[in-house]
């Protein structure tokens, strides 16, 4: 809901000019009618003369005006003016009520509750009192007819006034919880989209991670290699010099690949590329083998689909854990194994001790490394363990459900 907009200052104050101003003309007019209508002063008993009268509807008028700032010291002056009208015209005369009926309103409307029902009450008590006792004494009419009248002041002067200004005031009260309640909606929707923002931003930075670990980390041992070869087998080392070539290409295409996944849907794009997959792990493996590393591939089961995350997942768990093994365990065998089962589907990559004897490192474990596999597995609903094994190895191990919650 949006917030009402504030009236200009000038209409501002047209509108508080408005309650003075129709007092005002009720004690002209009165005054007027008092001219031109021969026949009005027999029918207000009494020896005030006209232009009393609508002299105390004026101070009503005067005392309207600060009806904002003392409301309830203007709703007793305009009652006290109304008494003071009914009790010197037999209580026949409301040319006051109008002036009551508004500082009511006014009073009701901008004093604490209980403040405003204790001055309602006993404003209703002296225009019963002055008013029904100066009827009694000098009007003629029946008592019936004299209750009747009495109860009808108090309702129209104090009782309709009240409940105007406390539906007004629940209104209000209304439009002020709905403004809240936009104005917490607006806020959370701002905090959702910054948890947004900052999950995307972990997402690229772990794909980020994910596809420049793995590349630079077979370039590193590519080029290594090729180093080594020159003095021995030179065209084993063109030969690895060109892998090496051929990672660095890989790895710009998938930079650019990401990147485009940033871009707005109308960005001159030919789109990105398909997502990886568990059926992608083959190529991940024989890349890995270009690169001079020992991998065994075994895939046992036949092959379901879990989903598009799911398989991106899968896939760039190998793809991290070869890259660590080539940066960690230099030389050492791995063993990477997808056995697609009833319930699940469990990806495996394990790899001996490194040829130097030293134990496979966990320092990517505090990065986007491990990390990001623990992120991406607890997304999907998967199980993920790492850890050395019982040969002084490592072993990653990822098990995803057929659970249905991995087809996002």
């Amino acid at each position: 809901m949006s917030r009402p907009e504030r009236p200009s200052p000038r209409a501002e104050r047209v509108r508080r000019a408005i309650p003075p101003v129709l007092v005002l003309a009720a004690a002209i007019g009165y005054l007027g009618a008092d001219l031109w209508i021969e026949e009005l002063p027999a029918t207000v008993p009494g020896d005030v003369p006209p232009w009393a009268y609508a002299g105390l509807i004026a101070l009503q008028a005067l005392l309207l005006v600060f009806r904002r700032r003392a409301p309830i010291t203007v709703f007793a002056g305009a009652v006290l003016l109304d008494a003071v009208i009914l009790a010197t015209s037999a209580g026949e005369l409301g040319a006051g009520s109008l002036g009551v009926i508004l500082a009511a309103y006014g009073m009701a409307r901008r004093s604490p509750r209980t403040p405003a029902l204790t001055a309602l009450g006993i404003g209703a008590l002296v225009t019963t009192v002055v008013g029904g006792g100066a009827l009694l004494f000098g009007s003629r009419e029946s008592l019936f007819v004299l209750l009747l009248t009495v109860i009808a002041r108090i309702a129209l002067q104090y009782a309709a006034p009240a409940a105007v200004a406390e539906y007004v005031r629940g209104r209000e009260r209304l439009a002020d919880a709905l403004q809240e309640q936009a104005r917490m909606a607006e806020h959370e929707r701002r905090e959702r989209a910054e948890r947004e923002v900052r999950a995307e931003r972990e997402a690229l930075a772990r794909e980020l991670h994910d596809i420049a670990g793995h590349h630079l980390s077979g370039i590193i041992v590519s080029a290594q290699a090729a180093t080594a070869l020159t003095r021995s087998d030179l065209d084993r080392a063109r030969e690895m010099m060109q892998t090496v070539q051929d990672d660095a290409r890989i790895a710009l295409a998938d930079l650019r690949r990401t990147v485009g996944l940033l871009r707005s849907d109308d960005a001159p794009s030919g789109g990105p590329s398909p997502v990886p997959a568990i059926a992608g792990i083959g190529a991940l493996v024989a890349v890995a083998r270009e690169r001079g590393q020992r991998v065994a591939l075994t895939q046992v089961g036949d092959a379901r689909p879990v989903g598009a995350l799911a398989e991106t997942t899968a896939y760039r768990m190998v793809q991290e854990s070869l890259a660590n093994a080539a940066r960690h365990a230099p030389g050492a065998a791995c063993a990477v194994t997808v056995r697609f089962g009833a319930d699940a589907v469990e990806i495996t990559v394990s790899n001996e001790p490194s040829a130097e004897g030293a134990a496979p490192a966990t320092r990517s474990g505090v990065g986007y490394g491990l990390s990001g596999m623990a992120e991406r597995a607890e997304l999907i609903g998967a199980k993920l363990t790492v850890g050395p094994d019982d040969r002084g190895g490592w072993t990653n191990r990822l098990r995803i459900p057929f659970d249905g919650r991995s087809a996002a």
